[in-house]
């Protein structure tokens, strides 16, 4: 049954201005779901069919773990088809050999999956893509041999006969409702979590892991949360299967199996609530209906296979859900854009200390002797810089020159520098990205690195929830007027609720400033933020560094426009093949005869 596929995860689509929550409206399909797979055995009575929707269900159970790593965070295992077979192995041995009851060893079961699954990405989660991939199918083949040669244990080839099913649910039907009661708890879980902080951190992993860590998320806990709580909803089918199945073998484990697996959620559509369910029961369905006729039922699985991958990208039910949320938003009025006309702004910053221009700030960053080498390549070489709070500074120089290496230097996506760095009082050497981040760190990249199937509204929220007033308290507000005040400062108010792939490169370097300035930071590295503006969008960017600047926040600005750097900066870096070759003001570097040789030429000095 199984064949070797493409993987293209689903993301989120568009919703209303209070961001989408993926699930907000996905909560009321739990319910026809649940009623009509609960109607299904009074209509369908036979053993045998009951009995195939009975694995319907636990399979689903099972794609529902899988879907978490695969549509949520982006990670294509193979390995979850093993975790499955673990979780039964363990319920059978525990029943058939010690004698231990079957709801404590369904326990056991679903507690030692966990720790299988939080065994690989313990050991896989630095890994990405391919790697990864090669990893998980690694598991699958180590867990069949396992389970072979243990033949003390398991039995080896010959397997394990006569598992007991749980006590109450004896017949088929009870079976099937028993595995209906735990898919409902998993569908709840599941729209509860993509909900919540890990929800909108994997979304965020999945789209772009630096930006994710720029905004404050760490990458590798949040990957070993996901796949530690996948494998824990594979660990709840497991004693599931090997009670309906009543026999069990290590080619459960198999690799094939765990292609199935991702079959099934690649069909009904990944990162939906009602996908892996829709794919299992289509796939299975299918497969039953023609088990008499091997040939055509090989057939007939491939031509859906195909059809699927060519027309709905996103799954069966991926592809409604775009096709019904493209309707929606152009139905939705846009709300009003708000632009402020002046340099002050309408909401206050606390976590920064407005600076009386004219007045020096306070040291807040101060680097000394910063180099990088890759190789025998230099790209950054003994470079110092300090500043202040309430100061706007330039960085410029050729292309080549090192800057955005010195960005990643300070913002800690790129390591193994040599120096030392500082950022109010704390020594920046020893802190990952993330921790820069939540430090007050925010930041900008040269090519916009954003969640490009999300809207404008969502980019905000998945940026700025971690760094929300009173974020340790269950009632603190994600949306608390500061990401209101975003919308308007930028002027994307009438975009909220617009995916960002859909807009225009103005619009998307906007939502990048945006996004750093929800991470609330209070030094903003800004890389090239003007770069492809229209002169009518400049003005306004400018407008919002300088009140982001009398608030009391230090914005480093690599920038090619010598008008606006010498508009907003009262120092200027200038760099040349990663060394710094001259600081001043803005009229001092202009005048610098090595920028003007270097940089600046003769006509533009």
């Amino acid at each position: 049954m199984s064949k070797a596929v493409l993987t293209r995860a689903a993301s989120g689509l568009s919703a209303g201005l209070k961001a989408r929550e993926p699930g907000r409206r996905e909560w009321l399909t739990i319910i026809p779901i649940v009623v009509v797979c609960a109607l299904l055995p009074l209509v369908i009575q036979g053993r045998y069919e009951v009995g195939v929707m009975t694995l319907i269900l636990i399979y689903a159970i099972a794609a529902y773990g899988l879907d978490l790593v695969l549509g949520h965070l982006g990670l294509v295992s193979v390995a979850h088809a093993a975790l499955l077979t673990v979780g039964a192995y363990t319920l059978v041995i525990l029943t058939t050999k010690y004698g231990v009851g079957y709801w404590w060893a369904a326990i056991a079961a679903v507690g030692v999956t966990t720790l299988a699954g939080l065994l690989l990405a313990g050991i896989t989660m630095r890994s990405r893509g391919h790697y990864f991939s090669v990893s998980s199918l690694a598991f699958a083949a180590v867990t069949v041999v396992v389970i072979t040669q243990w033949t003390s244990l398991t039995n080896g080839a010959s397997g394990i006969y006569a598992i007991p099913t749980p006590p109450g649910f004896d017949s088929t039907v009870s079976l099937f409702y028993l595995s209906l009661i735990v898919l409902t708890a998993v569908l709840v879980a599941m729209h509860l979590l993509t909900r919540s902080t890990l929800g909108r951190n994997l979304r965020a992993i999945h789209a772009d892991e630096v930006l994710a860590a720029s905004l404050g998320i760490n990458v590798v806990a949040t990957k070993l949360k996901a796949f530690t709580v996948s494998a824990a909803i594979v660990g709840l089918a497991g004693p599931l299967f090997a009670s309906w199945i009543s026999y069990i073998t290590p080619s459960s484990a198999s690799i094939m199996e765990g292609f199935n697996l991702l079959v099934y959620v690649i069909i009904g559509g990944s990162a939906t609530l009602a996908g892996p369910l829709v794919g299992v029961a289509l796939v299975v369905g299918v497969t039953e209906a023609f088990r008499f006729t091997e040939l055509f039922q090989t057939l007939i699985f491939s031509g859906i296979v195909f059809l699927v991958l060519l027309f709905f990208r996103g799954g069966v039910v991926g592809s409604v859900a775009r096709a019904w949320s493209r309707v929606a938003v152009r139905r939705r009025p846009p709300e009003p854009a708000v632009v402020p006309e002046s340099g002050a702004g309408p909401v206050a910053l606390p976590h920064l200390r407005p600076v009386e221009r004219g007045e020096p700030g306070k040291v807040l960053f101060e680097a000394r002797s910063l180099t990088k080498k890759y190789g025998g390549v230099t790209a950054v070489s003994d470079v110092s810089l300090t500043a202040r709070e309430g100061e706007i500074i330039g960085v410029i120089g050729p292309n080549g020159a090192g800057k955005s290496t010195l960005f990643g230097l300070i913002s800690g996506v790129v390591g193994g520098w040599t120096g030392s760095a500082t950022f109010a009082g704390r020594d920046l050497r020893r802190l990952a990205v993330h921790e820069r981040a939540r430090l007050g760190i925010g930041r900008t990249f040269q090519t916009n690195r954003l969640l490009a199937d999300e809207t404008v509204l969502q980019n905000l929220v998945t940026a700025g929830y971690l760094h929300r007033p009173g974020r340790g308290s269950r009632s603190a507000d994600p949306g608390d007027g500061f990401l209101d005040a975003i919308l308007d400062l930028t002027g994307l108010r009438a975009k909220a609720n617009q995916v960002v792939s859909g807009l225009s490169i103005e619009e998307q370097k906007l939502v990048g400033v945006g996004m750093a300035l929800a991470v609330r930071p209070r030094m903003l590295l800004l890389d090239e933020p003007f770069a492809g503006l229209r002169e009518s969008e400049t003005p306004r960017l400018m407008r919002l560094l300088e009140w982001l600047r009398d608030q009391g926040m230090v914005i480093l600005l690599v920038e090619h426009k010598m008008r606006v750097l010498m508009s907003l900066c009262s120092h200027v870096y200038v760099l040349d093949s990663g060394q710094l070759i001259a600081e001043g003001s803005p009229d001092e570097i202009v005048n610098d005869p090595r920028v003007i040789s270097a940089y600046l030429g003769t006509k533009n000095a």
